[in-house]
């Protein structure tokens, strides 16, 4: 008998809806491969979200609830994309359609529905106004972060199914860019503009934003920072800029941040990591003035209380709290915001284009929007995802059906039965390994060293494979009821085998003869724990083809004799 499979919260958390289940438990088979296949048929930049992705898909990991932390998904999609670069499956081949799409931005929105279209048999051509393809994953990710020889390999992968891309081309005027037969355009332009404070003394020298710094950085054009650094704002560009500028030699780094640490935009690994490497954080506190004193800039700041629990009300600052913080180079990093052409002729929503939300649509006939230039700045999982929304919704304008989704690794069921002899399955969570502080500084070396196929197996089996349906042997049952423990556990945080989503019922028969059943209630979701922690084996998880076994009128309950 069988509890139903329910939808996994970290595929359903992920923008792209990558079958993260499903890749797991093919890299405990070895099937790297395979797995890579499965993450491919969602994303086409596997390796980049292996190294840079935030991971929504973690903080939704069941795991996290009971363990002490949530399955490293993010880890073990670049340990896939490591293992099994080069290989691939090869899509579906759609016949050409004739349809020329125009694509301005080469980030991941525009790389990603550049991809899908080309699949269904268009030909689309992606403009860069840069000097090389990327977008924000070259110019504000450090190399520290996202190696360029694995986001060169990558793009240069995605161009192979049929993509044309012409860097240090700048689009200004739509209409002139249709004019050249372009059937449909999708703007992808991102967010690359600073936000500027509205400060005395911000456009000095030595006052540079977190964009503009980073961009130099990434090509090749290190700028002198001096030995120490002040940085204002809390996001990623904020906490990347710092630890490039202790790559570029600074000895000193601030960074000034209205709002606490909980309220921090930039991923809690890199604040970690910034704080492990020297930088210091003052939180609380916001910029009112830089000046230059003696060839030094120095930025006075003012104590700030709290603002609203939902960010909206922001931080004020407390006057005659005056402190000052004494650098050589401020970097700005307070926000980004979009740079339209006013030859583009759109319709605006503040400084970000305004679209039709269900088909991206923007006011010019046949030409779509989105990522960061629609919504302001968001992660690059986020913009895979709305290049894949964009490209559905163009292929439908030129008269496709907008399927893109396939179905590309082998079935499971067709896989012979794993046999593992892993240890008990503990988390590496924040013990993935990493370069000493030491090591770090010299260049810009990877700071997140690769996973071992050992370790990488034993963490992907932690998986509780949420996604496949729960099969229950009552023979086997011993009525010790550690999974309504730990059931109860989850629920209602104690251990209460009432609160429990699964019941063991004792049933006397007219013989005399007990009988134990096992049901569950609706609120239960599938999360396993209880097939987890089953001592005897009477609940595994079976495959998803189990289920179309079922027989009529079962409702997830299973009995067994005792005595």
């Amino acid at each position: 008998m069988y509890r139903e499979p329910t939808k996994a919260p970290c595929k359903e958390a992920c923008p792209a809806g990558v079958d993260v289940p499903r890749y797991l438990r093919l890299i405990v088979a070895g099937k790297y491969a395979e797995a890579l296949t499965v993450i491919r048929e969602s994303i086409p930049f596997p390796a980049v979200c292996g190294y840079v992705c935030p991971g929504p898909c973690e903080m939704k990991c069941q795991l996290a609830q009971v363990a002490d932390a949530p399955e490293a998904i993010r880890a073990l999609k670049r340990f896939v994309a490591d293992h099994a670069s080069g290989e691939r499956q090869d899509h579906r081949e759609m016949p050409a359609t004739g349809k020329r799409v125009a694509i301005v931005g080469s980030g991941p929105a525009g790389l990603t529905a550049a991809y899908y279209l080309a699949l269904q048999g268009h030909r689309p051509t992606v403009f860069e106004a840069l000097a090389k393809p990327g977008g924000m994953m070259r110019l504000g990710i450090p190399a520290y972060r996202l190696p360029r020889d694995v986001l060169d390999a990558e793009i240069e992968d995605i161009k192979k199914a049929g993509i044309e891309v012409k860097t240090g081309t700048r689009i200004e005027s739509l209409d002139s860019l249709l004019a050249q037969g372009y059937d449909a355009a999708f703007l992808a332009v991102g967010a690359h503009r600073g936000v500027r404070m509205g400060i005395d003394g911000e456009d000095g020298p030595g006052v540079i934003d977190a964009l503009s710094f980073l961009r130099q950085v990434n090509f090749g054009k290190c700028p002198t920072v001096g030995k120490s650094v002040a940085i204002v704002g809390g996001g990623n560009s904020a906490v990347d800029a710092s630890r490039t500028a202790l790559r570029l030699g600074a000895k000193e780094v601030t960074i000034v941040y209205r709002r606490t640490r909980a309220e921090m935009r930039a991923y809690p690994e890199e604040i970690n990591e910034a704080i492990r490497e020297g930088v210091n954080i003052v939180f609380l506190a916001t910029p009112s003035r830089i000046s230059a004193e003696d060839g030094h800039l120095r930025m006075v700041c003012l104590r700030t209380r709290p603002g609203g629990k939902d960010a909206v009300v922001p931080p004020q600052p407390i006057k005659g709290s005056e402190f000052a913080v004494d650098a050589e180079t401020v970097i700005v990093a307070v926000g980004q915001e979009p740079e339209i052409p006013p030859g583009f002729s759109l319709s605006l929503k503040g400084k970000t284009i305004l679209i039709a939300p269900d088909s991206m649509a923007t006011s010019k006939a046949g030409v779509f929007a989105g990522a960061d230039c629609v919504t302001g700045s968001s992660s690059v999982i986020e913009a895979i995802a709305a290049g894949r929304r964009a490209a559905i919704a163009i292929d439908r304008y030129l008269g496709g059906r907008g399927v893109i989704e396939e179905r590309l690794a082998p079935p499971e069921e067709a896989m012979p039965p794993v046999e593992t002899n892993y240890p008990p399955p503990t988390a590496i969570g924040n013990e993935i390994p990493l370069l000493s502080v030491t090591e770090r500084f010299n260049g810009f070396p990877l700071v997140e060293l690769p996973l071992s196929p050992e370790i990488a197996a034993q963490e992907a089996n932690r998986c509780l494979k949420c996604d496949l349906p729960i099969v229950a042997e009552a023979t086997k049952c011993r009525s010790c009821f550690v999974c309504q423990l730990v059931c109860s556990l989850r629920f209602e945080g104690a251990f209460n085998t009432s609160k429990a989503a699964i019941n063991l019922l004792p049933v006397i028969k007219t013989d005399g003869e007990v009988e134990i059943r096992i049901s569950f209630e609706d609120k239960c979701d599938g999360c396993g724990l209880c097939v987890r922690y089953c001592p005897f084996g009477a609940l595994t998880r079976g495959t998803s083809g189990e289920c179309k076994e079922r027989k009529p009128g079962d409702k997830g309950e299973v009995s067994r004799p005792t005595t």
